[in-house]
């Protein structure tokens, strides 16, 4: 009956220990879950960060040769800087929660999917506004091209293809970055 009874025991403290390695184990990987979360996130804004920048000098050293080599006409030029300008403004706006994301707490957590989902979904009533305006922008410039250069014709619509092509691949990665994000925001949160 006493082996019965320090058998007994010794199996409750071996499921004692091996609930406190499993709680322990859980602990660890959500830490370096939370870690590998934040570094993701970290990695995006940068990348954000870095295109932004990018575009912005870009379109600081393009604009002065556009007018001194008179290619496209100064309302055209103009137009597209503010263009570029306002969506580069409009991405640093929606990104600015991921500059410190905190995965530590729960309403940290859920301020960080929200910034993500900003991020990664635009508003149907901005995209038709983007989509418009930049179609009528291509078609006023392929109009003007063709009426002064059209031996040139060929080349830039490759070009803007190759260019609109390689937009839509890239857009479409990072949605996939984004969505995936989200994901593991949404289990750490059911964790919490």
């Amino acid at each position: 009956m006493e082996n019965n009874l320090d058998f007994k025991q010794e199996l409750q403290q071996d499921l004692r220990d091996l609930q406190q390695d499993i709680a322990n184990h859980s602990t660890f990987n959500n830490e370096v879950w939370r870690r590998s979360v934040r570094r993701r996130v970290l990695g995006l804004y940068r990348l954000n960060l870095a295109c932004s920048v990018f575009l912005i000098i870009f379109t600081i050293v393009i604009t002065p040769f556009l007018f001194y080599e008179k290619l496209w006409p100064w309302w055209g030029i103009l137009f597209l800087d503010l263009l570029i300008i306002s969506l580069t403004i409009y991405s640093l706006i929606v990104t600015r929660g991921m500059r410190r994301p905190d995965v530590n707490s729960k309403s940290g957590l859920l301020s960080l999917r929200e910034s993500i989902q900003r991020s990664s979904n635009t508003p149907k009533r901005h995209k038709a506004v983007i989509y418009v305006v930049n179609g009528i922008v291509i078609a006023l410039m392929l109009i003007y091209a063709y009426n002064n250069t059209p031996d040139r014709m060929p080349s830039k619509l490759f070009g803007g293809a190759a260019g609109l092509l390689a937009g839509l691949l890239v857009a479409r990665r990072l949605k996939k970055h984004y969505s995936n994000l989200s994901e593991e925001i949404d289990e750490l949160l059911k964790e919490e």
